[in-house]
């Protein structure tokens, strides 16, 4: 009987430099001792990984997620013959200590002890996180805004210092800002540091204070603001594939989706009632 074939995907993100991912099934895979510059999070889809890891073993099912940090050295192989699939995440110590730094104002990396968190409430958020990271439609500003949610609640659930949780103050003024430049450049990219710029708040602080004052993260009021300006475009005549580049969607069918989403109708569908 034919062995099962291995399948690897890995991407290297422009986003920010040095994230990767991976998503790979392993069969026969087995990783010798190794270790990493950064940290890497992975959640484990199917089968099992077995891994030493600081000095004892491991092992991780699906639902758990599966932790290295950097220079620690590690392992991994399968269970048995089955193997395992996971998605992995890899991101430069910068990214984290950048995220510590949001929460707690020191300038200093996290700390975490396990190698494996048994049926984390964060590991099907890491799994949407790396879907979203993937998605070639999906824009830098909610891709960094999901990342940062994440890591902030990972931070805050398994850092071994405790983090105090701020609430955000109502920051009318930083808000104010943010909005009117979003209103201008809806359809371009925008970057949360762009927008955390404007609002001389750090990104972190900037994604509370928004979703707290608007009730939406900043890239689903930006989404909000490309619809309302291609109903406007639609209604008026224009073709959908103009519409769609003039409001700053990927092409055509990314367009088509989202406005469905928001709306309930097809922007074929808008433009026939509007006529």
């Amino acid at each position: 009987m034919k062995k099962p074939e291995e399948r690897i995907a890995a991407q290297h993100l422009v986003l920010s430099s040095g994230i990767d991912l991976l998503q790979a099934s392993y069969h026969r895979q087995h990783f010798n001792r190794h270790a990493h510059d950064g940290y890497a999070f992975g959640i484990i889809t199917r089968g099992q990984l077995d891994f030493f890891y600081r000095h004892q073993n491991w092992h991780a099912l699906p639902g758990d997620i599966n932790l290295v940090v950097p220079g620690e050295v590690h392992d991994g192989q399968a269970k048995n013959s089955d193997g395992w699939d996971y998605r992995m995440i890899y991101l430069p110590p910068s990214i984290l200590e950048n995220a510590f730094c949001q929460l707690t104002g020191r300038n200093d990396l996290p700390w975490f002890l396990p190698g494996s968190i048994v049926q984390s409430p964060l590991a099907a958020p890491l799994a949407s996180l790396h879907a979203c990271l993937s998605d070639a439609e999906t824009g830098p500003l909610q891709k960094e805004s999901a990342l940062l949610c994440w890591l902030t609640a990972f931070i805050q659930r398994y850092n071994q210092a405790k983090i105090s949780d701020l609430e955000p103050g109502a920051e009318p003024l930083a808000i104010a800002r943010v909005l009117d430049y979003m209103q201008t450049e809806f359809a371009h990219v925008i970057s949360l540091q762009t927008l955390a710029n404007i609002a001389h708040l750090s990104p972190y602080h900037l994604l509370r204070v928004f979703e707290k004052t608007m009730g939406l993260p900043p890239h689903l009021y930006q989404q909000q603001l490309r619809i309302q300006k291609a109903k406007q475009l639609l209604a008026t005549g224009h073709p959908l594939a103009v519409t769609a580049l003039s409001t700053g969607f990927f092409d055509q069918s990314h367009f088509c989706r989202q406005f469905k989403k928001i709306t309930g109708l097809t922007p074929a569908g808008y433009q026939k009632i509007m006529r």
